[in-house]
C-alpha cells in the first residue's frame, strides 16, 4: 500500500518530468529543461525514500510500534517560555531605538527564556512518562532556578521597601523601620513558640506581606521620593565669597578636623596662637622665609593646622578668572580655593594645582586667613 505522502511525491516527480519534456520540445531551451529535470530527479529520490520508510506510518498489526509511536505520546503541556521569548525579542528591538537598559534587560530575558524552553523540550522527550520528564527538568534547572529566582524576589522586595523609605519624611523612616522590625521579630517568635503552625499558613502570611510591600513600593515610586537637600560644598560656595569670609557656612558643618597619616603633604601651613602664618616642608631643613614655593601644573597637598583659639579657614588667592555670568556676558570673579572652618588644634587638607606661573598674575599668589589681619603667606610658582 502506497502512503499519501509517497503518492504526492510520485505525482510531483511525474509532473516535473512531463514539464521538462514539454518545455524542451516547445521552447527549445536548455536551462529550463535542465532545471525541471533536476526537480523531477529530486522528487523521485524523495518519493523513493518515503516509500522505504512508509511515510513514518505504523502498521496497525504491530501493537508495540503503535504504543511507542510519536502519535501515541501525550501532547506536551503548555509553556510560558515561547511567549516570554517573543516578548524579550520585542524588548530588544524596541530598546535599540529607545534605551540601552531595555536592550540589556531584553537580552537577559531572551537568553533565560531560550534556555528554559530548550531544556523543557529536551526533558519532555526523555520518556513517555510526564512525571519522569518533569523530574528530569527540575533536576537539570532546579539548582540554577531556585537561587536565581530567590535573589530576584529578594531584590524586588528590597527595592520596593527602599522606595517606601525614600518617599517618607526622614523622621517617619525611623518609625517605619522600627515597626517593621518589631513585626518580623514577633512573627519569628510566634513560629518558634508554636511549631504546630502549618507551613501553608506561614507561606500565606509571607505571600500577603510580600504583595503588600511590592504594592506599597509601586505607589511610593509613582508618588516620587522626598526632596533631599543637597549639601553645599566649599567649591560651590567659593563663588559667593566663602573663601573671604570667617563666618560659618553650611559646607563647614560636620567637617573633618583631622588628616590621615598616609596623606602625602607638600607643605604644612600653621596659624599660630599669635595669628601668624608659618609653614614647613617635609624633608627640608626649616628656614626663615615668607615664601612657599609650589611646582607648576602638579598636584600640591597643603595641610592647614589651626593653633589659634578661634575657628579659621585657610584660603589661597590665585587672582581672578573669567566666567560666564547669569546674563551670558563674560565677567571676572576671584579665583580662590579654601578649606572649611578648622577648630582649634584641628587640621584640614587643601589640594591645589596651579598651571600659571605666579609672575604672570598681577599681585601674585598668596595664602591668607579671612578675618585675621596680617596672616598672609606668599606663594611662588616658577
Amino acid at each position: 500500500m502506497i502512503t499519501t505522502g509517497s503518492k504526492l511525491l510520485i505525482g510531483s516527480a511525474v509532473v516535473a518530468a512531463v514539464a521538462a519534456i514539454l518545455y524542451g520540445v516547445t521552447q527549445d531551451g536548455v536551462l529550463g529543461t535542465v532545471g525541471l529535470s533536476f526537480a523531477a530527479a529530486a522528487l523521485a529520490f524523495l518519493a523513493g525514500v518515503n516509500l522505504y520508510v512508509r511515510d513514518a506510518n505504523v502498521l496497525e498489526t504491530d501493537p508495540a510500534s503503535v504504543a511507542s509511536s510519536a502519535a501515541a505520546a501525550e501532547r506536551p503541556g503548555s509553556s510560558p517560555w515561547p511567549f516570554l521569548l517573543g516578548g524579550a525579542a520585542i524588548a530588544v528591538t524596541v530598546g535599540l531605538v529607545t534605551s540601552q537598559a531595555v536592550v540589556t534587560v531584553g537580552i537577559v530575558l531572551l537568553l533565560a527564556a531560550g534556555a528554559e524552553w530548550v531544556v523543557l523540550a529536551w526533558a519532555e522527550r526523555t520518556s513517555s512518562d510526564p512525571g519522569h520528564n518533569a523530574e528530569v527538568r527540575v533536576r537539570t534547572l532546579g539548582p540554577l532556578e531556585f537561587p536565581l529566582f530567590a535573589a530576584i524576589a529578594v531584590g524586588i522586595l528590597v527595592y520596593s521597601f527602599s522606595r517606601v523609605m525614600l518617599s517618607l519624611a526622614q523622621e517617619n523612616t525611623v518609625i517605619l523601620f522600627f515597626v517593621v522590625a518589631t513585626i518580623v521579630v514577633l512573627l519569628g517568635f510566634l513560629v518558634a513558640f508554636r511549631p504546630s503552625i502549618r507551613s501553608g499558613a506561614i507561606g500565606g502570611i509571607l505571600a500577603v506581606a510580600s504583595v503588600a510591600i511590592v504594592a506599597s513600593g509601586v505607589v511610593a515610586a509613582v508618588d516620587g521620593q522626598r526632596e533631599i537637600h543637597e549639601h553645599e560644598t566649599v567649591q560651590e560656595l567659593s563663588e559667593v565669597g566663602i573663601c573671604e569670609s570667617p563666618d560659618e557656612f553650611e559646607a563647614d558643618e560636620n567637617a573633618s578636623q583631622s588628616v590621615a597619616a598616609t596623606a602625602s603633604a607638600t607643605a604644612m601651613v600653621t596659624l599660630g596662637a599669635d595669628d601668624q602664618l608659618t609653614f614647613t616642608v617635609p624633608g627640608q631643613t626649616p628656614m626663615v622665609t615668607t615664601q612657599l614655593t609650589l611646582n607648576r601644573s602638579s598636584t600640591s597637598n597643603i595641610i592647614f593646622r589651626n593653633q589659634s583659639e578661634t575657628e579659621r579657614r585657610l584660603s589661597l588667592d590665585l587672582g581672578t578668572e573669567t566666567v560666564e555670568g547669569p546674563d551670558g556676558e563674560q565677567e571676572e570673579v576671584p579665583n580662590q580655593s579654601c578649606t572649611t572652618l578648622v577648630e582649634e588644634g584641628g587640621e584640614q587638607l587643601l589640594t591645589v594645582s596651579i598651571p600659571v606661573p605666579s609672575t604672570a598674575v598681577p599681585g601674585g599668589y598668596h595664602f591668607f586667613v579671612p578675618g585675621v589681619e596680617g596672616a598672609e603667606l606668599e606663594v611662588v610658582v616658577p
